[in-house]
């Protein structure tokens, strides 16, 4: 009885509600030797579980490793080696993301959106940079918000995005009247996977709408990212979500009253296949106009995980 027990392949393990078998289960012989059978297995469940994780539309396959198609497998990453090494292979191709700015008790808030798009535009820029145009991947970034947003943030300068390192004629812009509606087009850019990117400036993005923007994203293969309002509750389904403040500048090189590279406080405060067990920590983060990229800023770069220093107070 046990001989003819090792002998049965198990296919198919209980169906979901639509039918479809949420995990296939490798079916095997006892000569094929018992540590090699459990290693494919757990390698195959491991893959089932991310595939799981990244949306329905990759349990088609019997194993599917939810790759982008040709020209975007380049990982998305900040630049930051720490940071980026937190995160795992960098940012998600297939899921969506969350810009919050940090949270304010009283004060303008235009300075904490400024802060919050500020770091999604650069987050573009990197996904850009990720891109392979010599297999004909899109190197377009469709730009969606309601017009009551519009008229209080203002819209982005073509020579700005130019200095920035991106093209001013990727960006589809798409202003609505209603919320709703530059949800509903964020999708829409999804679904016709002719884009590097989404990007969507919105007060909220409620669960049910988060989690249509989070299965499209993984079924077309597209990444979404959002930027919400700091005062209002964080979108679900996300795969990470970033807390951004706004920082002093560096210091210029040359001159030491001009301002010098841009810099952001940044916190993961969610990353899904990384979850956060710990208070999160905040980095320091500059960006480099010259090579595009994020890095420690260098007044924290050198004793990120030195002791911290004495500090004298005179009497």
């Amino acid at each position: 009885m046990r001989e003819g027990l090792r002998s049965v392949g198990l296919n198919r393990s209980c169906p979901n509600r639509d039918g479809e078998s949420l995990l296939t289960v490798p079916g095997g012989r006892a000569d094929t030797g018992a540590s090699a059978g459990k290693s494919g297995m757990l390698e195959e469940l491991r893959a089932r579980i991310h595939a799981l994780e990244r949306g329905r539309h990759f349990l088609a396959s019997p194993v599917s490793t939810s790759d982008p198609p040709d020209g975007a497998k380049k990982a998305w990453t900040l630049g930051a080696e720490a940071l980026d090494r937190h995160i795992g292979a960098g940012l998600d191709l297939a899921s969506l993301h969350e810009v919050k700015a940090e949270r304010r008790e009283s004060g303008a808030l235009a300075g904490a959106w400024g802060a919050a798009i500020g770091f999604a535009l650069r987050l573009a820029v990197r996904r850009l940079c990720s891109v392979d145009t010599a297999q004909g991947a899109s190197m377009h970034v469709l730009w969606c918000w309601p017009s009551f947003l519009a008229r209080e943030l203002g819209v982005p300068y073509g020579h700005g995005l130019a200095s920035m390192g991106i093209e001013p004629s990727a960006w589809l812009f798409a202003e609505t009247a209603r919320p709703a509606e530059a949800l509903w087009a964020m999708e829409e850019g999804l679904r016709s996977r002719s884009l590097a990117l989404v990007v969507g400036i919105l007060d909220e993005a409620e669960l049910t709408p988060a989690r249509r923007l989070s299965l499209a994203a993984a079924e077309h293969l597209t990444p979404c990212l959002i930027v919400t309002d700091p005062r209002l509750s964080p979108a679900g389904s996300t795969a990470t979500r970033w807390r951004v403040g706004v920082r002093s500048s560096a210091q210029h090189v040359r001159d030491a009253a001009a301002p010098g590279a841009t810099r952001f406080g940044v916190t993961l405060e969610r990353c899904r296949h990384r979850p956060i067990t710990r208070e999160p920590v905040p980095y320091l983060l500059e960006w480099s106009d010259e090579t595009y990229r994020f890095r420690m800023a260098a007044s924290v770069a050198d004793r990120a995980h030195g002791p911290r220093a004495a500090v004298a107070h005179s009497g």
